[in-house]
């Protein structure tokens, strides 16, 4: 089940809310501009297949994705180590960044942390298959896949290219509880 913890940046340890109903996410979130919704996937999805086998698995639904919400362009981004041996992805989306595009998350299997650093607050998201969540352009966030990450995410983008993504100065990320300490 999908849920989202608020702390304020100066107090990790303490969440000031926890909301596990998908409405309370949503109108928590909205109020600072991020869209969470939830949709059903089309198609079966493995966590670990190779990212351009589930995109054209998952072709139909993307496009349908991309019209309905103006996206040019996507990724998939798929992972799963079950001997916990690492990921120089899973390291890498584990630190704070900001994207200047925005762009929308689409869960498709497994689940993750999706933090995002709006203001003085952190709002921990933690995403399953079937969550939809827009962020704006330049939010900072980061995502987490725990010890033994198994995940597969879409991402789209509103520009025609999949954008970089800029490191945040800060490490907010190390002081937040993660995947494994929900």
């Amino acid at each position: 089940m999908s849920s989202l913890t608020v702390y304020h940046q100066s107090s990790p340890e303490y969440p000031n809310k926890l909301l596990t109903h998908a409405e309370d996410i949503n109108s928590t979130l909205a109020v600072v501009g991020v869209q969470f919704s939830q949709a059903p996937v089309q198609q079966a999805v493995t966590a670990g297949t190779a990212s351009e086998e589930l995109m054209a698995a998952s072709r139909v639904q993307i496009d349908q994705l991309m019209t309905a919400h103006g996206y040019a362009s996507a990724e998939i981004l798929s992972l799963c180590d079950e001997r916990g041996e690492g990921s120089e992805l899973a390291r890498a989306l584990r630190q704070e960044q900001a994207c200047q595009p925005a762009h929308l998350h689409y869960y498709l299997a497994g689940r993750g942390l999706l933090a995002l650093h709006i203001g003085e607050y952190v709002y921990s998201l933690l995403c399953e298959k079937g969550d939809l969540v827009g962020l704006p352009a330049g939010i900072a966030h980061w995502f987490d896949a725990g010890e033994h990450p198994r995940f597969a995410m879409l991402r789209l983008f509103d520009s025609r290219q999949v954008p970089g993504f800029v490191p945040v100065e800060g490490d907010f990320a190390a002081a937040f509880a993660g995947l494994d300490d929900c």
